[in-house]
């Protein structure tokens, strides 16, 4: 069965929130590197990301834990 075909079995079941998602996600994969509404946000999440992992290891650090 192809991806095309599961999909269209999948679908009658999805709520209309789902197939918000699987729509948005369908245009960003065709869309590239182009920045949507909000701008380009993978810069932010990386910078975010980095500074949550450091507080988490300083945390486990505190707790007498060896962070991961």
């Amino acid at each position: 069965m192809t991806a095309k075909e599961l999909l269209l079995q999948e679908a009658p079941r999805w709520s209309e929130d789902d197939a918000e998602i699987a729509l948005r996600a369908v245009q960003h994969a065709h869309a590239g590197d182009s920045a949507d509404e909000w701008g380009n946000l993978s810069k932010v999440h990386e910078v975010a990301f980095g500074e949550t992992m450091r507080r988490l290891g300083e945390e486990e650090r505190a707790a007498g834990q060896k962070p991961w």
